[in-house]
């Protein structure tokens, strides 16, 4: 399932499997996210919000010039919807008005406004039918009042039952042609994961050759999981919030908190940021953190693409995840399914 792949954006082929990181516009729109893409060419890459664009001081500076003139000439910029907000603090949010946003800021590719299902939404209620019946007709008004056509839309998919997602995507497709599909509302379903790869493997195989990203599953260890059943693109902002908290991403692990990292005169890293900063500059300034962070995505693609070129993802995987036991019972699990044993 594991797969190379191209997207044909409005700027430019992007090789997947690709990472977003999410930007952080802070409270005054004056940018809390370092401009990563200066110094890590692979990750010329950026997601945004549109509901948060259109409630930030920089809405009309993006208005008048754009993502690409503002932030990078090159980057393929993805805009996501806002439909977390939109739930999370009951907020009513109009599917057009955040179309015209991502329209009108230069996104590459736009997901449509969706409605968050939650790991406590069951089946069986009415807010989980509630949520994908507004998540289709968000869907579906997007792709018909679009006024961009070189801008992707992708679909985005909402549920907690493997069926009903399936049946949403085939619905989607008799009515509309979609640019590629997401998967929302997979956060606070991580920790199960045999949920996420149910989920994210059944709709890979329905979709086709069609790009599937992953809403908000951005780290070091949940990224090759994904690419092995499918997955093409990611976005996350855990690195940035990692560094606010002091968290490090450690070279072929996951992460630890620098609290219980014991001082040392080498940091165990070899990217830009561990080999020019000692432990304690790396350790005081998140910025370091974060840039540091994102070098350690950076490098996890790498390898997945290499092993993926030499046909060899799942031994690569294997050494990746072995001493981790969570998310290696994940992996073979992921195993069972792709050789159609689960």
């Amino acid at each position: 399932m594991a797969r190379i792949h191209i997207i044909e954006t409005p700027t430019r082929n992007l090789e997947t499997p690709a990472f977003f990181p999410v930007n952080n516009f802070g409270m005054s729109g004056s940018d809390n996210t370092p401009r990563y893409w200066e110094d890590i060419p692979d990750m010329n890459t950026m997601m945004v919000n549109a509901y948060h664009v259109r409630e930030s001081f920089v809405w009309k500076k993006l208005q008048n010039d754009g993502l690409h003139r503002h932030y990078s000439k090159d980057g393929v910029f993805f805009a996501d919807s806002g439909g977390f907000q939109a739930k999370r603090y009951q907020i009513d949010i109009d599917p057009l008005k955040i179309l015209r946003a991502q329209e009108s800021i230069g996104a590459d590719i736009a997901s449509t406004l969706d409605m968050p299902v939650f790991p406590d939404d069951t089946i069986y209620q009415n807010t989980h039918a509630s949520a994908i019946r507004t998540s289709i007709q968000n869907a579906l008004l997007a792709i018909k009042n679009r006024e961009r056509e070189d801008m992707k839309i992708y679909a985005t998919l909402q549920g907690n039952d493997t069926k009903v997602m399936l049946n949403m995507i085939d619905y989607l497709n008799k009515k509309a042609n979609f640019d590629g599909f997401a998967i929302g509302g997979l956060v606070k379903k991580r920790s199960n994961f045999h949920k996420v790869i149910d989920l994210v493997y059944a709709v890979r195989k329905k979709i086709g050759d069609k790009p599937l990203h992953i809403f908000g599953l951005g780290g070091v260890s949940m990224i090759p999981l994904l690419v092995y059943i499918g997955a093409d693109t990611f976005d996350s902002s855990a690195f940035l919030t990692a560094g606010s908290k002091r968290i490090y991403f450690r070279p072929g692990r996951n992460h630890t908190e620098f609290q219980d990292m014991r001082e040392t005169k080498y940091l165990p890293c070899v990217c830009p940021i561990c080999s020019t900063h000692s432990f304690k500059e790396v350790q005081s300034e998140r910025r370091l953190i974060a840039m540091h962070n994102l070098w350690m995505i950076n490098g996890e693609l790498r390898q997945l693409k290499s092993a993926i070129l030499d046909q060899d993802i799942e031994s690569y995987l294997e050494g990746r995840f072995h001493q981790n036991p969570l998310i290696n019972e994940g992996f073979r699990y992921a195993k069972m399914k792709v050789r159609g044993l689960a």
